[in-house]
């Protein structure tokens, strides 16, 4: 059976689609994607409120849906625009709800979900099974553990794991291979101990650790982060 590629579509150079994807709405396709089979994207949303207007999906170059993957389109809450980056991999039954907006290399494997309006920041790797609440954030290089039902924002860089998913520590397999230097990985270390282990309120122990370690990219990036939580951030150590 031929693919269903909506009149609204469009595809950009090199697009591979597999016989019986299904990509509908107001849907942008980037250049050198492939949409494999009984993948769905564009479709309405899961919002009982939505009335049918013209959201859409974007889906950044490169990028590869695997079977059965979903991407829904928007509800009409906020800009009207799910977003998923450039050079992502959506593996067999990953869902992507409305709304949600998920920046470049991220892995989300098989029969993962991600409620709407969930952010996810660049190169993330969100393990089978998993479940992100909706509003909820992934920051940057942070890893979610198979299975985890993740209720709170997980911060850049960290490790997710359990029900409801609390930290495990730092994802150093992860920024050893993105080559991180030595120096800003212990910075981040020390910096994990303060935010998550001294015991201290959150406000003191972001501000504790801007005053030792502020001066590393990396570490005002994950203070920032925990700055703008809204959800609360997920705490650390196993239940």
């Amino acid at each position: 059976m031929e693919p269903y590629i909506g009149p609204d579509v469009k595809l950009g150079r090199n697009v591979i689609v597999h016989p019986f994807a299904y990509i509908d709405g107001r849907t942008t396709v980037g250049d050198d994607c492939e949409i494999f089979p009984h993948s769905a994207i564009g479709t309405p949303p899961h919002d009982l409120s939505y009335q049918g207007s013209a959201t859409r999906v974007e889906l950044g170059a490169g990028s590869v849906v695997r079977e059965g993957a979903t991407i829904h389109r928007a509800s009409e809450k906020e800009d009207g625009i799910t977003r998923v980056g450039k050079r992502c991999y959506l593996m067999a039954q990953a869902h992507v709800g409305h709304d949600c907006t998920v920046g470049d290399d991220v892995v989300i494997t098989n029969a993962s979900t991600l409620g709407g309006h969930v952010l996810v920041e660049d190169r993330v790797l969100i393990s089978a099974h998993a479940a992100v609440h909706q509003f909820c954030r992934v920051g940057t290089l942070a890893m979610v553990a198979g299975g985890s039902m993740v209720v709170q924002d997980v911060p850049p860089y960290c490790m997710a794991h359990g029900d409801r998913a609390r930290l495990v520590g730092l994802n150093e397999v992860g920024l050893d291979r993105r080559g991180l230097s030595t120096d800003t990985i212990q910075a981040l270390r020390r910096t994990y101990r303060t935010l998550f282990r001294s015991g201290l309120t959150r406000n003191e122990a972001v501000a504790r650790a801007r005053d030792e370690w502020g001066g590393v990219p990396e570490v005002e990036r994950m203070l920032a982060f925990i700055e703008a939580a809204k959800r609360g951030v997920a705490r650390h150590g196993r239940k």
